[in-house]
């Protein structure tokens, strides 16, 4: 069954199409009502009950221009009849404009028809607009609102009666957590706060208007992906190119910097570049004065530290702790009650790190989120762990989880040497991960990587420092 497409057709007489049908169509689109017309001039010969059935089954209402050249068409009085027996059944679903004709001469071709309310070319086509509009898009409808919102913005909704809308309706509702102190966790990832839930229907329009962005670009950011791993220009094209992205991305910059933390990097920003930089700013100055009121003085031996999620803005990025920085890269700044970040496995982040696609990062900072990851100690997988990437083309093995094993059981880098299960298994997930994240190196290459000891070094000396 063919779905409601439009918001009306236009049902004329082929002669009015080009003084008063276009014009009117025109004039409507403006409105941001979803016309369709070409396919409904009328000729002698055509039926007009099957004209009529064919645009309602794929719009709201029936716009029937009454005009000379629509009557000496000489339609049955029955079809003409039977326009009026429609409209009382699917209440008022069609609107009658008188153009060129008086009640009396439309009385005369059809009383039932001249009985119903309808507007008229000769008030101009300003009023015909208004009168219908206020029945095809009645003011304070919170859909009508949504839709025009969306337009306004630049996207193309479906007209206000599709089954889209009950599903931008559903995800519009409040999530479990939304108003507690954990709720950025529940917009998911590349999701930001909604307005607040209203029953003034302004209000509701703008929600679900925000939703319906936020789920497209959401989706797309799924499918492209938009990541932390991806290049910064093409997440600036993503935003950019994304109706309504900026816009939310300046409101809410700290979202923004959790789900591309490489936008944060100095240069990486783009036109967030200033607004990252006035955040970090702020932040030190706010570290300044809590480390003034612990300490009495502030001290050359405790310089003024920022917020976790600027830190790869901070010169001294070395008085870190690299495993932190790599924790809130990859899983998101305030993990227990933060936006949601993490789009793969922590395998195939440290992949990535280990491949020379990640290059772009400054030299410092690829250095530092590396040794981060490995002393983070969280990336070795288990065999269970692999069984959700089965769903992305991972191939099970006797071997998942061999490394995991190994490594908990060895001492230190110094007598650690993996077994053939072991190196089997790191080639095996770093060739998946190299296929999934369109890696240049083999997985053979990446395993020989992760298990040099300039990646397994820290990950030891981490180990051991919270075991001492």
């Amino acid at each position: 069954m063919v779905g409601v497409l439009y918001d009306a057709f236009i049902s004329h007489a082929s002669e009015d199409k080009a003084d008063f049908v276009r014009p009117l169509a025109e004039r409507l689109r403006e409105e941001h009502v979803e016309v369709w017309y070409d396919e409904f001039s009328l000729r002698v010969g055509d039926s007009l009950r099957q004209s009529i059935d064919k645009g309602l089954s794929r719009s709201r209402f029936g716009v029937v221009v009454l005009s000379p050249s629509f009557f000496a068409k000489r339609w049955p009085q029955w079809e003409l009849d039977g326009l009026v027996a429609r409209d009382i059944e699917e209440r008022g679903i069609l609107l009658p404009v008188w153009h060129g004709v008086t009640r009396a001469e439309v009385l005369a071709y059809s009383p039932p028809l001249a009985d119903k309310l309808a507007s008229s070319s000769g008030s101009g086509i300003e009023q015909v607009v208004r009168q219908l509009c206020e029945v095809i898009r009645p003011q304070g409808s919170t859909l009508v609102i949504a839709r025009d919102h969306l337009i306004e913005i630049g996207y193309t909704p479906p007209v206000v009666t599709d089954d889209w809308w009950l599903d931008v309706a559903a995800a519009s509702e409040s999530n479990n957590v939304e108003g507690g102190w954990q709720s950025a966790m529940g917009w998911g990832r590349w999701g930001f706060p909604l307005p607040e839930p209203s029953s003034v229907p302004a209000e509701r329009g703008r929600r679900l208007a925000h939703t319906a962005m936020q789920t497209a670009w959401q989706s797309a950011a799924d499918e492209i992906p938009i990541t932390q791993v991806t290049p910064p220009e093409r997440v600036h094209t993503f935003i950019e190119e994304t109706p309504g992205l900026a816009d939310t991305c300046h409101e809410f910059p700290h979202y923004l910097g959790v789900y591309a933390p490489q936008l944060t990097i100095p240069g990486f920003g783009g036109q967030f570049e200033d607004v990252f930089g006035a955040l970090y700013e702020r932040s030190v100055v706010e570290s300044r004065a809590r480390d003034s009121q612990l300490r009495g003085a502030s001290s050359p031996k405790h310089p003024p530290r920022c917020d976790d999620q600027y830190v790869l803005r901070d010169p001294d990025l070395a008085s870190y702790s690299p495993s932190g920085i790599a924790c809130d890269f990859f899983q998101g700044y305030g993990a227990i009650s933060g936006p949601s970040a993490s789009y793969y496995e922590l395998p195939e982040y440290a992949a990535w790190l280990l491949s020379s696609q990640s290059t772009f990062l400054p030299a410092q900072i690829r250095t530092v989120l590396t040794s981060g990851m490995a002393a983070w100690g969280v990336w070795p997988w288990t065999e269970n762990a692999v069984n959700r990437l089965v769903d992305f083309g991972y191939q099970q093995g006797s071997f998942d989880g061999a490394l995991f094993t190994e490594l908990l059981d060895a001492e230190s880098i110094d007598t650690y040497r993996p077994s053939r299960e072991a190196i089997e298994d790191a080639a095996h997930r770093m060739t998946f991960s190299a296929r999934l994240l369109g890696l240049p190196e083999s997985g053979d290459a990446l395993a020989e990587l992760l298990l040099a000891p300039a990646f397994l070094g820290p990950y030891f000396a981490r180990r051991k420092d919270r075991s001492g």
